[in-house]
């Protein structure tokens, strides 16, 4: 029991008005007796405390049984019946003004009147007499605490007078500053003193039992009501009437009705079956040899646990009518002892109350459900009886419970989304049609799936018929919703927030502290390891220092994190371990492991409450401690090492505000990670880095331009190398100024130079940067340095986009060879190499080589990254256009369905990687005669692309002659010809008359003159066509050959005959040496030779 080390009485005042007897309970009797002044001076009594769990209702019961029982004892008459009159008015006041709207209007009304009166009954009641040890200093101590909810009470009316639910919140708040625990101890201390007034009497093991029973559950104030009526006026009249009462078998002892069971009940029909295999998998409920059958349920308030064990409940009596099923309340280890000597008491005198041997030696088979076993203060395997037989359940929010049965614990997550639909549109008694179902799923996500929180919802849709308008009412109102209690069938005493609170009002402070950060964190995947390291750097790690000094603010937060998560000065896991377990105790966390990493997770709803709650932690800003504690886990630099992990931070990065950023180079890290996986939001943090250094630090420094740097490597990796060029150029100008055109920083600046020009296919300009850093690299690293393996892995690729795959092929082979060897064969460069490498084979004409090296590629990201990782979708990607270059296109189909559906959830409908999987897929649709859903594909990828890069850009002119390909196909020629006009201009002025794109496109424009009847224009284009091609590739090169068999068309359908034959000789001996004698076209052009 809390003590208070002194006390302040209250000065002397008169009663306040009469109260109305007809809206509320009248007040207690008044006593005038005086007690001793002097009470904190007293010495202080030391009392064991049996902490009574007890709810209003058993509440009202206890005291009022008491203050009778006082009445008719004198020794213990006084302060008792002062304080049991005051807090029974008091919990009558709660109750009536919970379940009576009217009567919390009143309440307010008059509060002030109702709380003079409290006042009044505290002061009389510090004048009443005391006549045993120590009860001055326990009458001060009731004093002071029915002074602090008297004043609460006030507090809370006028903070809360607008909703009906201002009492529950502040019953709630009781709870949660330990008031309500004192309240009951106030019980508590009384049955300890009567437990004293008959210590020296002699009683029997079973007369002692059922007088403690008497005295500490409410069974016991019900046999103290039986007792009264009897005229009990001594201790030895207490002990005669509870023993004769406990001889007469099954007289007052009534078992509680188990939970109704909900006839809306849906699925969880996997955890059902796993449960009949466990308690029926021997074809017998009797003996299993080495203990009772146990499955433990476990998940948050509201999940649906006791609506699963009642449902077995059903099946289990199905199978075994004539086998007891008993349910006890084991939310508190009172209770639980109420319940089995009620059970005992219910079925047998021969075992002395003792329902566990009873149901270890009494009875051949049971099943017994522990309801509610949420209390982790006690151990609960002590209550599981030592018999070879039997069944026992217990549903619980502690999810340590798990270790009762290892293998047979079932953690109740939320609800599958048709069973969701299912319980949502059956509750509501709505329509199951195509319109409402995708109205109950968006319903369903947006509730978290959470079986009482649907089932609420549903009450209210069905009250106010409202299933098309609940969610827009729902955002409006989403606390006062949450708060709300409605007359379920599920027997549920609790709102959703206040199930909620009451599992978080348990917390320690530091574990409240790092579950409310993790509320501003994305709740859904928390890694350990980024806890971790960040915890390790002491949370002050910045991911680039500059020359600046840290900011004060990062100081701070970091010493709070400290605080929170490093209590002994450094990180242990044991004890982060032991914060996790506190949370799961209270089904507050959810634990998963992916890839040997542990995540934590937070749902939905208990994120909402607890941001509702707080959006601070030791007085600083949640938000901003997350910020410093994301940032201490980045690390840039050597991408390569720290890609993964990075993409750990990322769902957590796209949440902070950059407006809340205080570092530098927190924006820095920050903006690495976002470019990394290519989200816009990188270049504003990169941005926001470049201005502050810039204006700090000036434009020459080291940081200003790696800032810079990493910025224009941003623009590039979204498209936007145009606005890369500048800063790259500046970049490169200044270094080479200040360190010298042969540092490996000035280095890096031209590389990333030649990257832009890459991107904008000026591979001409790209070529001799890439060439010279290549070569610089090799002499001043040496060749088989990394950085000079990956200049000469630019180099190839540049080779290769100028359709000189020869050249690059040999540097390929060499990149693969040496990152095998130095890297290992799993590394993620090394299959890099490897995918680039297939891809030369593939543009060579050997895809039969390059299938192999994808098709290992595949293997392996999907073993070390997951199925679902970006770069094993990229492998995907790859292979499947290998696939579709071979013909066989339903396997391409089928990877680049799964490649779509995953970077479209992964990455977005509108991400630049999406959008290129939309135009793979929409290919292999053309190709296999699926042309209108080829066509809408390429129209929503040229739509978003030229509303994401612009109508100029290179990407978006290439899904602009996609397009018009498809038109051509579904014989819209005139529209094809449109776009592909427009795009040979734009490719024209923008790449050059001469490059090899712009000869793709004039190549298809062709062919729409060809169809179109203007055989003329497409002569004219095909020959020029074939000149630069055959000049920029050789004659040798697919490319040129493709325009050979244009021309062929164009000179047949004009029946010139003479150049027709020419070329025709010409073409096959290079037909049958690059695409084989069997080739289609090849056949075709021996055919135009006789």
């Amino acid at each position: 029991m809390k003590q208070f080390k002194k006390y302040k009485f209250l000065s002397s005042r008169s009663a306040g008005p009469a109260i109305s007897s007809s809206a509320f309970p009248a007040a207690p009797p008044a006593h005038t007796r005086s007690i001793s002044q002097d009470i904190t001076n007293n010495t202080t009594d030391t009392h064991p405390i049996n902490r009574l769990d007890l709810s209003l209702d058993c509440s009202i019961a206890g005291f009022k049984a008491l203050k009778e029982l006082a009445e008719v004892i004198p020794v213990v008459d006084g302060p008792l019946k002062a304080s049991c009159g005051v807090i029974i008015w008091i919990l009558q006041l709660v109750k009536r003004c919970k379940e009576n709207r009217e009567g919390w209007e009143k309440l307010s009304d008059i509060m002030k009147e109702k709380n003079d009166s409290i006042l009044a009954l505290l002061e009389l009641y510090s004048k009443a007499p005391v006549e045993y040890p120590s009860a001055e200093r326990q009458a001060g101590e009731y004093q002071q605490v029915l002074n602090s909810i008297a004043i609460d009470i006030k507090k809370e009316t006028q903070r809360k007078k607008e909703t009906s639910q201002g009492l529950e919140m502040y019953w709630s708040r009781m709870q949660a500053t330990g008031r309500e625990a004192v309240l009951a101890n106030i019980n508590a201390e009384r049955i300890v003193f009567y437990q004293e007034q008959i210590r020296n009497v002699t009683f029997d093991v079973i007369e002692k039992t059922v007088i403690h029973q008497a005295l500490s559950t409410t069974q016991g104030f019900n046999d103290m009501k039986v007792m009264l009526m009897e005229q009990a006026t001594t201790v030895n009249d207490v002990k005669t009437i509870l023993v004769k009462k406990s001889s007469s078998k099954g007289s007052t002892a009534v078992l509680k009705p188990r939970p109704r069971k909900v006839k809306d009940f849906v699925g969880r029909n996997d955890i059902l079956d796993s449960m009949c295999e466990t308690h029926f998998g021997n074809e017998s409920a009797h003996s299993h040899g080495d203990g009772p059958s146990i499955t433990v349920l476990t998940g948050m308030g509201g999940s649906g646990k006791t609506q699963i064990a009642v449902n077995f409940a059903s099946i289990f009596e199905e199978r075994f009518p004539n086998v007891p099923v008993f349910f006890l309340d084991a939310s508190s280890e009172t209770s639980l002892n109420a319940d089995l000597a009620t059970l005992a008491r219910s079925q047998t005198e021969k075992y002395d109350d003792d329902a566990l041997t009873w149901l270890a030696n009494g009875i051949d088979n049971w099943l017994l459900i522990m309801d509610n076993a949420d209390d982790s203060s006690f151990k609960l395997s002590t209550f599981l009886p030592r018999a070879a037989h039997g069944h026992v359940i217990v549903t619980t929010r502690n999810a340590t419970h798990r270790l009762l049965s290892p293998q047979s614990s079932h953690a109740v997550d939320v609800l599958p989304i048709e069973d969701s639909i299912a319980l949502l549109l059956k509750a509501s008694a709505s329509e199951d049609n195509e319109t409402n179902r995708l109205l109950a799923k968006e319903i369903a996500e947006e509730l978290g799936r959470l079986p009482l929180v649907i089932a609420h919802a549903a009450a209210y849709i069905l009250i106010n018929n409202c299933l098309d308008t609940f969610l827009a009412t729902y955002s409006e109102s989403r606390n006062q919703f949450l708060q709300r209690t409605p007359d379920l069938p599920q027997d549920y005493p609790h709102s959703v927030e206040r199930t909620i609170e009451m599992s978080f009002a348990r917390l320690s402070s530091n574990v409240k502290g790092m579950i409310t950060l993790f509320a501003y964190m994305d709740a859904r995947s928390i890694a350990r390891c980024v806890i971790a390291r960040a915890a390790k750097r002491r949370f002050l790690h910045i991911p680039y220092q500059s020359e600046l000094p840290p900011q004060t603010d990062t100081i701070l937060h970091a010493k709070i994190l400290q605080d929170i998560f490093c209590r002994e000065g450094e990180w242990k896991s044991f004890e982060f371990d032991g914060m996790i377990e506190e949370c799961l105790k209270y089904s507050l966390l959810q634990v998963t492991t992916t890839d040997n990493k542990k995540f934590y997770s937070i749902h939905p709803l208990v994120q909402m409450y607890i941001r509702s709650e707080s959006s601070t932690v030791c007085d600083c800003s949640a938000p901003r401690l997350v910020i410093r504690l994301l940032a201490s886990a980045t690390t840039v630099g050597r991408w390569y090492e720290f890609f993964s992990f990075n993409r750990l931070l990322s769902p957590h990065v796209r949440l902070v505000r950059v407006e809340e950023v205080v570092e530098a180079g927190d924006h820095f890290g920050f903006g690495v990670i976002f470019s990394e996986e290519g989200n816009r939001l990188g270049i504003t943090h990169l941005e926001r880095c470049v201005h502050i250094w810039k204006s700090s630090l000036g434009e020459n420094v080291q940081a200003t331009l790696e800032a810079m740097v990493t910025l224009s490597n941003s623009y590039q990796s979204l498209g936007r190398a145009q606005e890369a060029l500048p800063l790259q150029e500046e970049v490169l100008k200044r270094r080479r100024q200040l360190l010298g055109a042969d540092h490996l920083d000035t280095l890096v600046a031209m590389n990333s130079l030649a990257n832009s020009y890459h991107s904008l296919r000026r591979v001409e300009e790209a070529l001799p940067l890439r060439e010279e850093i290549f070569r610089k690299r090799k002499r001043l690293l040496g060749p088989d340095h990394l950085d000079t393996l990956n200049a000469m892995n630019n180099l190839a690729n540049s080779y290769k986009s100028l359709r000189r795959a020869e050249e690059a092929l040999p540097l390929q082979e060499e990149v693969l060879e040496k990152r095998r060897q130095f890297l290992g064969p799993d590394h993620p460069n090394t299959l890099v190499a490897m995918n680039n490498l297939a891809n030369s084979y593939k543009s060579l004409g050997r895809a039969e080589e390059a299938l192999p090296l994808q098709e290992e590629v595949l293997l392996k990201r999907r073993r070390l990254l997951g199925l679902n990782h970006l770069d094993t979708l990229m492998a995907m990607n790859n292979l499947a256009n290998s696939y579709q270059s071979l013909g066989r296109l339903q396997e391409a189909l089928l990877l680049q369905e799964e490649v779509l559906q995953n970077w479209n959830h992964l990455l977005g409908r509108n991400h630049l990687d999406t959008l290129m999987a939309m135009n793979n897929l929409a290919n292999s649709y053309q190709l296999l005669g699926r042309l209108q859903e080829a066509f809408l594909l390429q129209e929503e990828v040229l739509q978003k692309w030229n509303q994401l890069l612009g109508p100029d850009h290179l990407d978006t002119l290439m899904a602009m002659n996609n397009l018009a390909n498809s038109y051509q196909s579904l014989g819209k020629v005139k529209e094809a010809l449109l776009l592909q006009e427009e795009v040979l201009q734009k490719r024209k002025r923008l790449l050059a008359p001469d490059h090899l794109d712009t000869l793709m496109a004039m190549n298809d424009l062709a062919n729409s003159y060809r169809l179109l009847g203007r055989e003329q224009e497409a002569l004219l284009i095909a020959e020029n066509v074939l000149e630069k091609r055959e000049m920029l590739l050789g004659l040798h090169h697919r490319d040129t050959l493709g325009a050979m068999y244009n021309l062929l068309l164009s000179y047949r359908q004009l029946s010139m005959e003479k150049e027709l034959k020419a070329l025709a000789t010409t073409a096959l001996p290079l037909y049958e040496k690059v695409f084989g004698i069997d080739h289609e076209r090849t056949l075709w052009i021996r055919s135009l030779l006789g």
